[in-house]
């Protein structure tokens, strides 16, 4: 098993070395061995130098690191929420009545998305990527370049098989600098399994699966609800989709959002979950985002998964590792 901290654009502008060493530290005391951090196209141009000391930090400690190219595009989820900056200045490289996402027909932004890619992984010295909720798949395009690869009348079938090339086309991209990246994808437990089937057989897709709540969550002061469904409910069907091919199982753990009077929910599922799914790449957020009671979600979380992963006793292996044999609940 690997255990990874999910680290959302944490402090790629204003960072402190000496606050990211006792970060690491943490994290590879607790037992994690990698961190997730997010990229997007604005610390492509602000936060280089950044990165790259981030990267070589989690190292010292003995993390790996797998990135999070965030929000490119309109076409992953990841950190910040916002629009992607080259789109923006490439309307005519937007789906048509949805300018926030990228055609996956246009040659121009497929090379945007290519060369974004390649320059993450050409540039830092990163152990894996992990493609973040891939979005709005079957949206149907009727963009020009669309047109002419499909037809008049693109049907979702179609967008969900342009998304498909899309991604191997990336992860080709990024296996062709650095073949021995261990690369991970998850989507959205909505988006329907005859595309998220087809994404544990991607050339080069290690782990796939879905991330999955603990409890209902809020973002404010909403009364909570059920966002998504619980890591336990979707472990069947990551196990059944994940495993058809010999690929490894993905599960997030979505340890943010909880407001107080949701932690008892909490703290029962997060156990059950721990004790019942047992994916090949788990992942749980380092500092649970956004949460009513930050240092008390902090420390139950990391005391569970502490002591999880110590039972495990997990190591980092490389791609295509022989995944564990464990229960479908």
């Amino acid at each position: 098993m690997i255990l990874s901290a999910y680290c959302l654009s944490y402090g790629n502008w204003t960072v402190i070395p000496s606050h990211w060493e006792r970060v690491f530290a943490d994290m590879r005391e607790i037992g994690f061995d990698a961190v997730d951090l997010s990229f997007c196209e604005s610390e492509a141009v602000y936060s280089m130098r950044t990165f790259e000391q981030q990267v070589n930090l989690a190292h010292k400690h003995g993390l790996k690191v797998f990135v999070i190219p965030s929000r490119f595009g309109g076409r992953f989820a990841g950190a910040p929420l916002m629009p992607g900056l080259w789109l923006a200045e490439h309307p005519e490289c937007q789906v048509p009545g949805h300018p926030l996402l990228g055609c996956l027909e246009s040659p121009a932004f497929l090379e945007f998305s290519e060369g974004f890619i390649r320059k993450i992984v050409a540039s830092f010295d990163v152990d894996g990527v992990i493609w973040d909720e891939p979005k709005q798949a079957g949206v149907i395009s009727l963009h020009p370049d669309t047109l002419r690869k499909y037809g008049k009348a693109p049907t979702r079938g179609d967008m969900f098989s342009g998304m498909l090339e899309y991604l191997t086309c990336l992860t080709r991209a990024a296996r062709e600098i650095r073949p021995s990246l261990v690369m991970t994808i998850f989507n959205m437990p909505n988006t329907p399994p005859d595309f998220t089937k087809q994404c544990s057989r991607i050339p080069g897709i290690d782990f796939t699966g879905f991330d999955g709540t603990c409890c209902e969550q809020s973002y404010f002061h909403e009364p909570p609800r059920r966002v998504k469904p619980t890591v336990r409910q979707m472990w069947p069907r990551t196990c059944e989709e994940a495993r058809r091919d010999g690929g490894g199982t993905f599960a997030l753990i979505e340890n943010i959002l909880i407001p107080d009077s949701e932690f008892e929910a909490y703290e029962k599922e997060l156990l059950l979950t721990l004790r019942e799914v047992c994916p090949d790449h788990l992942s749980c957020y380092y500092y649970g985002h956004n949460n009513e009671s930050a240092e008390r979600i902090q420390k139950f979380t990391m005391d569970a998964v502490s002591e999880m992963i110590h039972e495990h006793r997990p190591t980092l292996a490389g791609p295509r590792a022989e995944p564990e044999v464990c229960p479908v609940h």
